[in-house]
């Protein structure tokens, strides 16, 4: 299997590599904190290129990870669509205390 190269957010790698395992990396996708996770199992995949448990389990959190922001943004237009109804009441109601 092709091994593609695993790209790393430089701003990311701060975060505490004492804690960086398997288990901590489990621990934040299991509290929906993706991208830590993702980035420890990014990590742990640079330094063991040849483990598939661990390219699986990136895997499952970025794909979590792009549901979750798929889910945000249809919730924010949602309530876009909704401040917009009530931008047309508010101005239609202004139209009618308006005398002509």
């Amino acid at each position: 299997m092709n091994n593609p190269r695993i790209l790393v957010d430089p701003i990311i790698m701060a975060v505490d590599k004492e804690f960086e395992t398997e288990t901590m990396a489990q621990i934040y996708a299991d509290q929906g904190h993706y991208e830590k996770a993702a980035v420890i199992f990014r990590r742990l995949l640079m330094q063991s290129p040849a483990r598939e448990d661990i390219r699986n389990r990136l895997k499952v959190v970025e794909d979590l990870q792009k549901n979750t922001r798929d889910q945000h943004l249809s919730t924010q237009f949602s309530e876009f669509v909704d401040l917009l109804l009530k931008k047309k009441k508010i101005d239609k109601l202004r139209n009618m205390r308006t005398p002509r």
